[in-house]
C-alpha cells in the first residue's frame, strides 16, 4: 500500500515523542523515533512509505493533504499524545474529509492506554495500535491490502463495520529479536532534516536510536515501561548497535552526538561493557549520551571503558531530594534502597565527573508524600549535585501508568479536557493537585527552580570557562541558552485556555474514568 507515517500539526516544534510532550523551554525536539521504526518495517515488507513530521517541518494541515492527494496515499498512520489527543483527531477528520476512502490506525501511548474511550471520539477513527506497534501496523496494512479480517491482527482495537462495536484483539507479544528492526537512522536520513532535532543536554546536531527495550525497574510516572516496552530487558546484538553506530558515522556526517534513548542504559554492566570494548575495538569516533539510573553500583572502570567507548554524558533521572518522595513513586524496586538513594547519587555523579562524564539531571515534583519542605529538599539536592545541566518538572501523569490511577483515585486530576496538560503556549502543566500544594503552584515552584539553578554565578562561571575550552560545548550552550533564558525570565505562565487545534473546529472530549487495560 501507498502509506504516509505522520507526525500531525500542532504547536510548533511540539515533541510528541517525548516522554512528557510538549514545546520545551530547552528548545528540544526529540525524533518520531517509533513512528520511523515502523515505517522502516513497511519499507522492507514492500510497501511504499512516505513520512512527515510537521511539528519539526512546519507542515500545515492543508499541506499534508495536498502531499496525500499528490502521492495518492491510501492509508495513514498517525501518532497521538495526551496533550495533543483532541488536535490529533481533528487533524484526522480533516484528511478523511478530504479523501473519504483514506484509510487511517492511530499510535502513540494515550490511545494505546484508552482505544476505547479513543475510537469513540469521532466516527472517522477506524484503528488503534496498542503498545509496540512496527508489526501490528504491518498486519494492519496487509490486511487492509487485502481485505482480510481485522480480528487476526494482534495487537490492535477496531471499530466493526457498520456498528459501534470496539473489538480489542489480542495483545501483541512484544519483539524478542530487536536486531529484526531495520536501523532508524536510515529512516531519518531517508525523510528528515537532521538539523531540526536538539536535545539541550546533548551535542547538535544528533541522531537518536535505542541498543535495548524495557526497564526493570516500576517508576509509577514512567510512561513508556507501563505502556508500551514493557518490564522484560530485551537487548539488540552488540554487533548490530556497533553497526548503527558505524551506519551513522559513515552515511550522516553531520551527525555530533548519538543520544541512546533506552529506557535505562546500564542494566546489565557485563552486556553494557561488552558494548563498550567492541566500540572500541572498531574506533568509534561518534560520542553518545544515554538515559541511567543513579544507583546502579557503576565503578571507576565501567564508566571509564564507557568514556573510553565515546560516553560523554547521562541524563539521569534523580526525581527528589526527599526520601519519602522517593518512595512514593516506588523508585526502587526495594524499599530498603531508598534510604542509601542520595548517597548513591552522589556517589554516581562524582565517578561520572572523575571518568570524564557529563550528567543531566531530571528532578520533579509533585509526587506522593510531597510537600512544600520536600520541594525545597529537591532544589538543594540539584544544585549540591552540579550537573552540567538540569530540568525541573511539575509531575505529568498519563493514562496507563500508576501515577494516573492514583492520582485519578484520589481525585487530585479536577480538569475536564486532556489540553490541560499544555499551558497557552504548549508547555507543560500540571494537572496534579495534591493536598497541600496546588498544580499551579507545581509549575511556578519549577520555574523558581530553574532560575536559582541556571542563573547561579558558580554555574554560570562554570559555563563560561565550558564555552571558552570546547568549542562543540559553546554552540550548545548557546543554542539552548537562547531558547531558555526567555523563560529564566517570564516563567511558564502557566494560565490554560483551550489549545487550539491545527484546524478550526477543535473539540473538547471528557476524561476518562480509569484507563483501559486491554
Amino acid at each position: 500500500m501507498r502509506v504516509l507515517f505522520l507526525n500531525p500539526p500542532f504547536h510548533p516544534r511540539y515533541s510528541r515523542e517525548q516522554r512528557s510532550p510538549a514545546v520545551t523551554k530547552s528548545g528540544t525536539l526529540y525524533y518520531p523515533k517509533w513512528l520511523a521504526h515502523a515505517a522502516g518495517v513497511a519499507i522492507k515488507c514492500g510497501h511504499t512509505v512516505d513520512l512527515v513530521d510537521a511539528p519539526a517541518a512546519g507542515s500545515t494541515v492543508q499541506g499534508i493533504v495536498d502531499r496525500i492527494e499528490a502521492k495518492n496515499i491510501e492509508a495513514v498512520i498517525c501518532d497521538t499524545s495526551t496533550p495533543s489527543i483532541l488536535n490529533d483527531v481533528d487533524v484526522i477528520n480533516a484528511l478523511v474529509s478530504a479523501k473519504p476512502a483514506l484509510h487511517v490506525l492511530l499510535v502513540g501511548r494515550h490511545v494505546s492506554s484508552l482505544p476505547r474511550e479513543t475510537l469513540a471520539m469521532s466516527d472517522t477513527l477506524e484503528a488503534v495500535a496498542m503498545r509496540e506497534y512496527e508489526f501490528t501496523v504491518l498486519d494492519w496494512l496487509e490486511a487492509k491490502a487485502c481485505g482480510a479480517d481485522l480480528s487476526a491482527v494482534d495487537g490492535l482495537a477496531w471499530r466493526r463495520r457498520g456498528s459501534n462495536e470496539v473489538v480489542i484483539n489480542r495483545q501483541r507479544e512484544a519483539i524478542k529479536n530487536l536486531d529484526e528492526l531495520p536501523f532508524v537512522s536510515e529512516v531519518y536520513k531517508r525523510f528528515l532534516h537532521t538539523p531540526d532535532y536538539f536535545y539541550g543536554h546533548s551535542l547538535w546536531p544528533l541522531v537518536v536510536f535505542d541498543t535495548s527495550r524495557g526497564c526493570p525497574y516500576h517508576c509509577s510516572f514512567c510512561v513508556y515501561p507501563q505502556t508500551f516496552s514493557g518490564h522484560t530487558m530485551r537487548y539488540r546484538s552488540v554487533a548490530n548497535v556497533a553497526d548503527e553506530f558505524d551506519y551513522v558515522s559513515q552515511e550522516m556526517p553531520e551527525i555530533k552526538t548519538a543520544m541512546l534513548e533506552d529506557d535505562t542504559f546500564i542494566i546489565s554492566k557485563p552486556r553494557t561493557l561488552q558494548l563498550a570494548h567492541e566500540l572500541i575495538r572498531r574506533g568509534n569516533k561518534l560520542p553518545f549520551d544515554a538515559n541511567c539510573r543513579a544507583d546502579i553500583g557503576a565503578d571507576t572502570e565501567l564508566l571509564s571503558t564507557l568514556h573510553k567507548a565515546g560516553a560523554r554524558l547521562f541524563c539521569v533521572g534523580f526525581e527528589s531530594g526527599d526520601v519519602e518522595v522517593i518512595n512514593g513513586m516506588r523508585k526502587n524496586n526495594d524499599d530498603r534502597r531508598d534510604a542509601k538513594y542520595h548517597e548513591e547519587a552522589h556517589r554516581f555523579v562524582r565517578l561520572c565527573q572523575q571518568s570524564g562524564i557529563m550528567i543531566h539531571g531530571c528532578f520533579m515534583v509533585g509526587n506522593l508524600n510531597e510537600t512544600p519542605a520536600s520541594m525545597e529538599k529537591t532544589l538543594s539536592f540539584a544544585k549540591k549535585l552540579q550537573p552540567d545541566t538540569a530540568q525541573f518538572f511539575p509531575i505529568m501523569v498519563y493514562p496507563g501508568t500508576a501515577a494516573y490511577d492514583e492520582a485519578k483515585k484520589r481525585d487530585y486530576i479536577q480538569i475536564d479536557s486532556w489540553s490541560a496538560w499544555l499551558t497557552k503556549d504548549g508547555l507543560h502543566n500540571s494537572v496534579v493537585n495534591l493536598p497541600n500544594i496546588a498544580h499551579d503552584q507545581l509549575v511556578s515552584f519549577c520555574d523558581r527552580a530553574r532560575r536559582s539553578f541556571y542563573l547561579s554565578p558558580s554555574y554560570l562561571f562554570y559555563k563560561l570557562k565550558q564555552s571558552l575550552t570546547d568549542y562543540r560545548e559553546l554552540q550548545r550552550n548557546v543554542k539552548g541558552f537562547v531558547t531558555l533564558s526567555k523563560y529564566l525570565l517570564r516563567g511558564s505562565r502557566h494560565e490554560t485556555r483551550e489549545v487550539p487545534s491545527a484546524i478550526a473546529g477543535n473539540h473538547v472530549a471528557p476524561i476518562a474514568s480509569n484507563p483501559v487495560g486491554e
